[in-house]
């Protein structure tokens, strides 16, 4: 199925509030973007999250890639229904990494966790989307003989944009298409696992995005009109699709 979802915000945050949740973001009281450790809108832990949910049901569950619900400690996706986490918990332009391999050493540096744990500081992140599908097969691999919540969501196309060498320059739009073409391989590589472990026909596989894309970085949401953090519906309307 295709479907087109409407998300509360044109924004990353709240949208993840809202789809960790079932709430509109202003319920929630993340209706802005999370900011650091500074930024007073991580989720609330009096929050009940879908993978909190789907644990208490006996489902083993992980999260790879980009949290942005709250970077300090009691905020993680560990204390929020996740068994796992591997990933960064804010966007990809909020440490030290610019566009083109620039550094701003007057930012805090991008951390890469495992569970609550930095591993990593700045991280390559052309190499991001590789190492999230990694975690990503290992978990469908690990947890194959038992129900299983596995949330991946992957830092690009959000801006700086990044692609490994196997992808890079090989689009027709530019590192933005490039970005996109690996996470296009990175979903093969799910079905493809779940084919392999017999799970494809009782696995619900759902992808969708964010917000829509930002306009003039590569990105159209045509024919809607204006982009991310606009209020127009090319801001809030994205595509959704769904197999089940």
């Amino acid at each position: 199925a295709v479907l087109e979802c409407l998300y509360g915000q044109p924004v990353c945050s709240p949208t993840r509030a809202a789809l960790m949740t079932g709430r509109y973001p202003v319920r929630t009281g993340v209706y802005n973007v999370a900011q650091y450790a500074k930024f007073p809108q991580p989720l609330p832990l009096n929050e009940h999250t879908l993978a909190q949910t789907l644990q208490a049901a006996g489902y083993t569950t992980a999260i790879s890639g980009k949290w942005h619900l709250g970077d300090q400690p009691p905020f993680l996706p560990t204390r929020q229904g996740f068994d796992r986490y591997f990933g960064i918990p804010f966007s990809n332009d909020m440490g030290q990494t610019r566009a083109g391999g620039q550094r701003d050493p007057k930012r805090p540096p991008t951390p890469l966790l495992r569970d609550d744990k930095v591993i990593e500081e700045e991280p390559d992140q052309r190499y991001l989307t590789r190492r999230y599908t990694d975690e990503a097969l290992r978990f469908i691999t690990e947890s194959r003989s038992r129900p299983f919540f596995l949330y991946l969501a992957h830092t690009f196309p959000h801006w700086p944009h990044y692609a490994s060498e196997t992808f890079a320059g090989k689009s027709a739009n530019g590192v933005y298409g490039d970005c996109i073409e690996e996470v296009d391989w990175s979903v093969g590589q799910i079905l493809a696992k779940l084919k392999e472990l017999d799970l494809d026909n009782r696995t619900l596989v759902l992808f969708t995005s964010d917000n829509g894309g930002v306009r003039g970085h590569g990105a159209s949401n045509g024919p809607l009109k204006g982009g991310k953090a606009t209020s127009f519906e090319g801001g809030h309307r994205v595509p959704c699709l769904v197999r089940a």
